[in-house]
Parts: structure tokens; sequence; C-alpha cells
């Protein structure tokens, strides 16, 4: 009989442990469970390395060259224009008359102080006068001829450079009275007409600072007129303002381009694009980049140990449905969908 207790000892151990066992059983399949559901499912994609055309591509408008609203330094009456809006003028060119009965009282004040002038001044070669008073009327009439010259540039318009009259701001017979023609983009000065030189054009367009290394006066860049797709243009860098501004952090860069029978117009839409050299990056698919709402910030979420961790990059180019970026490598594994879930340190599941 004593020989049978060793074989119950064992059989009720056993029988007393079983609850145990099961219990650390369901207990480890509960934590499996657990750390399981919290594993979020993604799609992966694999960091690759393309090639593009490392072109910078920049909006504008389309500008005259020489632009000025053109008037006179006295109001007066218009009184004749000596060409019709659209015409073609040379430098110097006589374009407007205004009133000239200013002028004519001018010119009749000279040529009286003129007269007297000549009769002192013989007087003044036989010792007859004192040579103060001849002074003294040399200078009056030094002052005549320089208030006659300048009412007669108040009673004519003069072109001032060679181009195009695009408008007059008043009409034949009315009165000026340096009248202002506010239009957005174009000079709003007074002036009675305004000329414009269109050939060539100048397009401005707003360099980052982070590309006015590529640049420089001189260089030949390819131009897209909206209005005009087909033409095939290239302008030239004529000038790149010294300073930035300091809140876009963009300087303004003046490209020429010709304009031989005038088809394109100033206020015309035009793209600019700058090639430079052929470069390589590490690019990720488009649906990888995640946007921080509210803001301009890009994201991607580098996947490593089976551990989502979020890094902020810049797009660089779109090539397709690819983008250049920095802050990542070729080969690094990146979420694509299931990415909004994840937030950095998520438990990732990679479900491809």
């Amino acid at each position: 009989m004593m020989k049978q207790y060793p074989y119950i000892n064992q059989k009720l151990l056993l029988l007393s442990l079983t609850p145990f066992i099961i219990f650390i059983s369901c207990n480890t399949n509960t934590e499996t469970k657990s750390q399981t559901a919290n594993e979020i499912p993604i799609s992966i994609a694999i960091v690759e390395e393309k090639s593009f055309d490392n072109t910078i591509e920049l909006t504008g408008t389309f500008f005259a060259n020489k632009e000025a609203n053109l008037g006179a330094s006295m109001p007066g009456k218009v009184e004749k224009f000596h060409y019709k809006p659209g015409s073609f003028v040379n430098e110097g060119d006589l374009i407007v008359e205004l009133s000239a009965e200013l002028l004519t009282q001018a010119l009749i004040e000279y040529e009286a102080i003129k007269k007297d002038f000549e009769r002192v001044e013989r007087l003044y070669k036989k010792g007859s006068i004192a040579e103060i008073e001849y002074d003294h009327l040399k200078a009056k009439l030094e002052a005549s001829e320089v208030k006659t010259e300048m009412i007669r540039k108040s009673t004519s318009v003069i072109a001032p450079f060679d181009g195009i009259i695009v408008e007059y701001l008043i009409e034949e017979g009315e009165n000026y009275f340096f009248n202002f023609n506010i239009e957005p983009g174009y000079s709003n000065t007074s002036g009675i007409l305004r000329l414009m030189q269109l050939n060539p054009l100048i397009i401005n367009i707003e360099v980052n600072e982070k590309d006015l290394k590529y640049i420089k006066e001189g260089d030949i860049v390819k131009v897209i007129c909206e209005a005009y797709p087909e033409l095939n243009l290239e302008g030239r860098i004529s000038y790149i303002k010294p300073i930035l501004s300091t809140i876009s952090r963009t300087a303004t860069v003046e490209v020429s381009i010709t304009n031989p029978n005038l088809k394109i117009k100033p206020g015309m839409f035009a793209r600019v694009l700058i090639t430079r050299s052929e470069q390589n990056a590490a690019c990720v698919p488009i649906n990888a980049i995640y946007r921080q709402p509210g803001t301009p910030e890009d994201y991607v979420f580098k996947i490593s140990n089976n551990t989502a961790h979020r890094t902020r990059i810049n797009r660089l180019k779109t090539i397709g449905s690819w983008v250049a970026v920095d802050s990542v490598k070729i080969g690094d594994t990146i979420a694509t969908h299931g990415k909004n879930r994840l937030v950095n340190g998520s438990k990732i599941k990679i479900t491809n």
C-alpha cells in the first residue's frame, strides 16, 4: 500500500498544477493578441535612386522694356496730338502740343529784354554806363531765357525714347492737370499719354534664395508664352536684383526677350525654364508623403524594427508618380498605405 503513495502524489501534483499551466498559457495568448492588436497594418515601399532634368520653372509677366507716362511740367490745354494711338515714334519726336499763351508772353518779354541789353552793351563798351548796370541787365536777360525755355518745354511733349504710343490718358482739347492713371502693374505717374518700348520685352520672375547660385547675368533660358505655346522663345537674364525680399526670401530677376513682330503683349503670362545639369536623388512614391494638417510641412514614415519614425522632408522634384526628396537614403523602407494612422513610434505590421 505504501508503494502507491508516490504515484498518487504525482497524480495529485499534476492535477493541482493544471490550472496554473492553463492560466499562464491563456495569459501569454492574451498578451500576444494584445500586442498584435496594437500593430498598425501598412504597406511599404523602398526609397529608390532616380535621375531627372533639374529644371527650375518660374512664372512671370511680360512687361515693356521701357515705359513712361509723358506729360508737361505745367498744367495747360492740350491743343494737338501729332500721332494716333498705336503709332511708332522716334526719340525726339514732337508728340503733343499744349496751349502756348504763356510761351508767347515769355517770348515777347525775352525779346524786349534782349533789345535793352544790346543797347546797354554798346554803351558799356564805350564807357558811357557803369558796369553794375550792365551786369544787372545781363542777369535779367539770362533769367528770361531760362524761363522761356522752361515754358517751351511745358507746352510740348517730346518722345524720350523710341516706342509705341499705347494710349492717350486725356482727350485733345482737354486741360491737363497732372492727372494720375492708376492701373495695376503699370506706371501710375501723371501723364498725357503712355509710351512703351515693346521690343525687346522683359519678364520679372522671383527666384528662391537656394536657386540663385545656379544663375548669373547673361544666361540663356527657355521662355513659354501661354498665349502662343507654339513659339520657340529664348530669353537672357539681364538683371539680378542684389537684395532679397525679407518676406518671401526671393530675388527679382529680369529676363529680356526679343519681340520683333510685336506679337507678344505686355501683361501676358509667361513661364521661364532655367535648366540645370542632370541630377540623381533619393525618390519616394508620391503616396508615401504625409502633409501635416494646417501646415506646409511634408513627412514620410521610415520603418525599422517594425516601428515607424516620422521624418520631415523637402520636395526637390516631382518625377511622374515619384518625388525626389531630402532627409532619406536610398534603400530606406517607408510607409505608403496606412501612413495616415501612424504617429512617431507606432508599432506596425507590414501587409505587402
